[in-house]
């Protein structure tokens, strides 16, 4: 389930390029022409998988603030004001910063109470003019494409009192570095889905390669239970999946254990959103040649049968194909 509901949006702009801001005074019409586009970047920021939680105090400047965001309507723009000047304050002095809107979004997530805080930082386009009968091109800055992702966000649910955040690394003292938690929010950060799963990918592999559990398809056994879970709808804790994987070889379990817990990923960690396919199978071979195909159809066998040959090389065998699409 992955149910958005938006209550209300105000939408603010920060002008970088000539030091400026610009407050709206009353909420966005969400109406035929536009909603499609807010519910897309909604969506995109709360389910992204880059999204990481940071863990702060119930005193904490975001807390106190949500909780004033959800209490009227002149609150909420009062917050949104404040936050929106800290935004360009600390903007301001990042070189490389670009012009942006920042929308303020009052909404509920499979039943929760969130409010996110989405800057949607401009992009530059080339655009044809005709200025004094010469055609030429130029660039101009536009929003981004509704299904491009969020850079920058900041999202609380209100009711479980978490905090949330997408960074964007920009150019600070000559090194490429976030600001936004540094600088500003301070909280402990914990694992985004992204590197939680890049962390079990690791583990799993290192154990197969050590302990040979599974004949090389510890991977695409890890996504295909991945997968499973996902598609009833039950909780994905990378631990418990990686044990489940493993689970014919009770040293790589226990080994298995102890490494993801020293990389950050405990007994009630979740998965909850993932980028790219999960349901697909890459091999890679030594000579840059790449095959994909479904996981069902590599941990089967079905169409495609690995041949070691007697001076140790591998030969890939595709068999029972009914056409061949040169694309």
């Amino acid at each position: 389930m992955n149910t958005i509901i938006i209550n209300k949006i105000l939408m603010h702009m920060l002008d970088f390029e000539h030091r400026k801001i610009f407050h709206s005074a009353s909420f966005v019409d969400l109406n035929e022409t536009s909603i499609d586009y807010y519910r897309k970047k909604v969506e995109k920021a709360l389910n992204s998988p880059v999204m990481k939680e940071l863990t702060v105090g119930s005193l904490h400047e975001m807390m106190l603030r949500s909780e004033k965001l959800i209490e009227s309507d002149e609150e909420f723009i009062k917050q949104a004001n404040e936050m929106t000047d800290k935004l360009f304050a600390l903007g301001s002095v990042i070189e490389e910063m670009p012009n942006s809107n920042v929308l303020f979004v009052d909404c509920y997530k499979n039943g929760e109470r969130h409010v996110a805080v989405l800057k949607l930082n401009y992009r530059m386009i080339p655009m044809s003019v005709v200025e004094d009968g010469i055609v030429r091109i130029t660039k101009q800055q536009v929003l981004p494409m509704m299904g491009a992702a969020v850079d920058e966000a900041i999202i609380m649910n209100c009711d479980q009192k978490q905090l949330f955040l997408i960074e964007k690394k920009y150019t600070i003292d000559g090194k490429p570095d976030f600001y936004l938690n540094p600088q500003w929010i301070k909280g402990e950060e914990k694992l985004t889905d992204k590197q939680k799963f890049s962390t079990m990918k690791k583990v799993i592999k290192k154990m197969d390669d050590i302990y040979n559990v599974n004949d090389g398809k510890a991977l695409p056994l890890m996504k295909q239970e991945i997968q499973e879970k996902m598609e009833s709808n039950q909780p994905v804790k990378p631990l418990e999946i990686v044990k489940k994987v493993l689970e014919r070889d009770y040293q790589a379990q226990e080994e298995s254990e102890v490494m993801l817990k020293d990389l950050g990923i405990g007994e009630e960690d979740q998965i909850k959103a993932l980028a790219g396919a999960i349901d697909t199978c890459k091999l890679v071979l030594d000579d840059e040649i790449e095959v994909r195909l479904p996981i069902e159809e590599y941990l089967s066998g079905s169409h495609l049968e690995k041949v070691k040959q007697p001076d140790g090389s591998f030969s890939i065998i595709l068999k029972d194909i009914n056409e061949v699409v040169v694309k």
